[in-house]
């Protein structure tokens, strides 16, 4: 029996689907009911477990002790993929924590395929790394390296816009050029592409791709822009301290803004730098909630009480949020300007990489005829004004938004493998 799979390793979430002889590729239960599953970990320092998913995020969220990681795809390709890390009782290589995650998923495969798989398209983004080729090209070795290890013999990638217009090319009835628009948690990827239903049968479809382009913006920076933006003044960034009047270091609050960089926040000398600031503050009762959060490893709720902010102003104008995990339970007020305000220069970037692709495949935006937008950050409405704007002739498919590359990578796997 044939079985093949496709496998979206995603910054925020990842998704499966898998290919069984000639029936209809379908989507994996990661996480209980669900399709996906928050590529996040925990591990337990009281029992020395791992944790997958919403799970891993639940237990650092109730406190239980522990580390707790995240958006560990941002990592492949650069120098931190040698070094080691204390994760509870053990100290690994991210090498290892990433083929943790990845052997999860690949459990939950082999038991709901029945059989061992072996086959596998995994998605990758338009460019791992902006302008670093030897760092993009490191970043897919290495994440082929990891498959291998957990068991996976014939390896393909795939660009993850490629994988999503795969998945809605199966519900059309006729041709269209279409843009798939994806905006995930570390990237953006852009594909101009020739979708139908006579189409979908080629082996080969290189004549039918325009152009690909992409850039390492997505969902975590928009996270960061707002966190440095709206809350990191709640714990004292650009207050005062000394006789001088310096300003307090801005590096810790970058760090405390980036999920792939929090733990690091919580170094002993980052504490000890702290403690010192704290004794000549001009605004102690504001910037002691910096050692709060450092003193109580709070980074990742923080970030997640921004993440769930941005999340829920893409459906309210207004927001008014208490940390209650900090001791003086402060408060801040949001707005959606605030919010827009704070991602306008990266949406820019992100406008200028969709328009070099247009650019490349030499299509004007009013010749495309259907837009595709997957990942969770096109839900965010100054980014889908954006899009209809630009491309006034095309209809929007914006459903699946978690999920399409998952699917479309089994499908691109069928006809590969099957």
């Amino acid at each position: 029996m044939s079985v093949s799979c496709g496998i979206d390793f995603g910054t925020t979430n990842s998704a499966a689907g898998v290919c069984v002889h000639d029936n209809c590729p379908k989507l994996l239960l990661l996480e209980g009911e669900n399709v996906t599953i928050p590529s996040a970990l925990f591990f337990d320092t009281k029992t020395n477990s791992v944790y997958f998913g919403r799970t891993a995020a639940e237990m650092y969220l109730m406190g239980e002790d522990g580390r707790y990681m995240r958006s560990l795809k941002r990592i492949l390709g650069t120098e931190l993929m040698g070094y080691h890390t204390q994760v509870g009782k053990q100290v690994l290589k991210f090498d290892k924590i990433i083929s943790l995650f990845l052997t999860n998923i690949k459990n939950k495969l082999d038991i709901q395929a029945k059989t061992n798989v072996e086959h596998a398209v995994i998605g990758r983004p338009v460019h791992f790394r902006t302008n670093d080729i030897e760092g993009d090209k490191r970043a897919q070795n290495e994440l082929e390296a990891i498959a291998k290890s957990i068991g996976f013999k014939h390896i393909e990638f795939q660009y993850e816009p490629i994988a999503a217009a795969f998945a809605h090319e199966e519900k059309l009835t006729s041709e269209k050029l279409a843009c798939i628009i994806d905006i995930g948690g570390g990237t953006s990827d852009f594909t101009v592409i020739r979708l139908g239903p006579k189409l979908k049968y080629k082996t080969d479809r290189k004549n039918d791709i325009l152009a690909n382009s992409g850039i390492m913006i997505g969902g975590n920076d928009f996270d960061k822009r707002f966190s440095i933006s709206s809350f990191m003044p709640i714990l004292g960034r650009k207050t005062t301290y000394g006789p001088k009047l310096l300003t307090v270091p801005s590096s810790i609050y970058f760090e405390l803004s980036e999920w792939s960089k929090i733990n690091g926040a919580y170094a002993s000398k980052n504490i000890a730098e702290a403690e010192e600031i704290l004794s000549m503050s001009h605004s102690p009762g504001i910037y002691r909630r910096l050692l709060e959060v450092l003193y109580n490893n709070l980074g990742h709720k923080l970030l997640n009480t921004v993440e769930n902010a941005k999340m829920s102003l893409t459906q309210q104008n207004h927001l008014e949020i208490q940390l209650d995990f900090l001791s003086d339970c402060p408060s801040v007020s949001l707005c959606k300007p605030m919010f827009e305000d704070a991602i306008m220069k990266d949406v820019h970037q992100i406008d200028v990489t969709l328009n070099e692709c247009l650019t490349a495949a030499q299509i004007k935006p009013e010749q495309i005829e259907l837009t595709i937008l997957t990942g969770g950050s096109t839900q965010i409405e100054l980014i889908q004004k954006q899009v209809t704007k630009k491309f006034p002739n095309a209809q929007i498919a914006d459903t699946d938004k978690l999920s399409s590359v998952g699917l479309g990578l089994a499908y691109d796997a069928k006809r590969r493998f099957g």
